[in-house]
C-alpha cells in the first residue's frame, strides 16, 4: 500500500516529505507529511490517498514545525510550560495543530478529552480527527507536567477531615490553586489583587502563584480542596503578605490560622516585621490579624491598607 501511495503522490506531483508508520490497533496508521502543488485543498489530497488504498484518510495543512522529530517536539513542549510558564492547552494546540489553518471540509470536529491528575478534564477539538498516537502523546504531556513537584509530598487529609491544614505551597498546588480563584468572588479577588481578575486563569499565572519569583506561596487546605493562598514577599527589605480566602469559608478563623503560620515562616526567613496588604475596603484582614494576637500599625496607601506588626515574639516556622 505504501508503494501504491507513493507512486500515486509521485503522479499528482506530490512531495512525501515526512512519513511515520504507527502501530495502532486493529491497523496501523501512517502519518505523511506532503507538499502539494497550488490549487490542491485538504479534501483533494485525502481523496488521492484513499484512492491509492488508504483507509479512513484525513488531511489538514500543517506548519514546517511538523517535520520535527515528534518525540523531540513534545520534550520541548514540556520544558516550555515548566520553564518557560506557557499554558499547557496551548502548547497542546500548537503540538496538535488545531490552530489555523485547521479546516472545517469535514463533518464535525473531533474532541480529545485529556484528565487532569486532579480528575478535571481538558477537551480540545479539531476539525480532522485525532489519531490513537495523538490521543496517547497528549494525554502523556498532561499527566507529566501535572505530576511535576511531586517530590514534595501533598498533604491531603480525607474529605471528612475538619481540620484545616496550612502549609507551603508546591508545584502539585497549581490546579488547586486555580480551582480556588475560579470559586471566589469577584469582590474577594479584588480584596486580594486590588483590579479585576479574569477568570479561568492561566496555567502560567497560576504557577507563579505557588512557586512566586521573590517569596513563598502559603495555602489552607481542607480535605483535598484548596480553600486558601497567600503570598509572602520580600522586596526593597520589605517583608509582606497577601491573602485570599474562599468566600464560604470566610468567618471561619482560617485567616487568623494564614497570617499567624505566614508570620512564622517570615521571622524564620529573617524578617523583623511583616506587613499585611489588602484594599481599603476589606477590613477582614485587620481582624484576622488582630485575632492573631498581634499589636499592629494601621496605614493607608493609596487606597490599600498596610497592617504592620512586630515578628519579635512570633515563633518561627521551619522549612517545609
Amino acid at each position: 500500500m505504501l508503494a501504491e501511495i507513493a507512486l500515486a503522490c509521485g503522479r499528482a506531483d506530490l512531495n512525501i516529505v515526512a512519513l511515520q508508520v504507527l502501530a495502532t490497533t486493529p491497523r496501523v496508521t501512517d502519518e505523511f507529511v506532503v507538499s502539494a502543488p497550488d490549487g490542491w485543498t485538504d479534501v483533494r489530497v485525502a481523496e488521492l490517498f484513499a484512492a491509492a488504498g488508504g483507509s479512513a484518510v484525513s488531511a489538514t495543512r500543517v506548519t514546517d514545525s511538523s517535520l520535527t522529530d515528534p518525540p523531540t517536539r513534545y520534550l520541548r513542549g514540556v520544558h516550555q510550560i515548566l520553564e518557560e510558564e506557557r499554558d499547557v492547552e496551548e502548547v497542546l494546540r500548537e503540538l496538535l495543530e488545531t490552530e489555523p489553518p485547521d479546516v472545517a471540509d469535514y463533518t464535525g470536529h473531533d474532541v480529545l478529552v485529556l484528565t487532569h491528575r486532579s480528575g478535571s478534564e481538558l477537551r480540545i477539538t479539531r476539525a480532522i480527527p485525532f489519531t490513537p498516537v495523538e490521543r496517547t502523546r497528549a494525554q502523556a504531556l498532561l499527566s507529566l507536567v501535572s505530576d511535576a513537584g511531586n517530590d514534595v509530598p501533598l498533604i491531603t487529609p480525607s474529605p471528612g477531615t475538619a481540620e484545616p491544614v496550612v502549609r507551603r505551597a508546591t508545584l502539585a498546588d497549581i490546579e488547586a490553586v486555580s480551582a480556588l480563584h475560579e470559586r471566589c468572588s469577584v469582590d474577594t479577588l479584588y480584596n486580594r489583587y486590588q483590579v479585576p481578575l479574569k477568570m479561568p486563569m492561566t496555567t502560567r499565572m497560576a504557577r507563579r502563584l505557588v512557586v512566586p519569583d521573590t517569596g513563598t506561596a502559603i495555602v489552607v487546605q481542607m480535605g483535598h480542596d484548596v480553600v486558601g493562598h497567600g503570598v509572602l514577599e520580600h522586596l526593597d527589605a520589605t517583608w509582606t503578605f497577601q491573602l485570599i480566602i474562599e468566600d464560604v469559608w470566610q468567618g471561619h478563623g482560617l485567616g487568623t490560622r494564614v497570617v499567624k503560620y505566614a508570620a512564622g515562616v517570615a521571622k524564620q526567613e529573617g524578617a523583623a516585621r511583616l506587613t499585611f496588604v489588602t484594599a481599603g475596603s476589606n477590613d477582614k484582614l485587620l481582624r484576622s490579624v488582630g485575632q492573631a494576637g498581634f499589636v499592629a500599625r494601621v496605614e493607608r496607601h493609596d487606597g490599600n491598607v498596610h497592617i504592620t506588626v512586630p515578628l519579635r515574639d512570633v515563633r518561627s516556622v521551619a522549612a517545609s
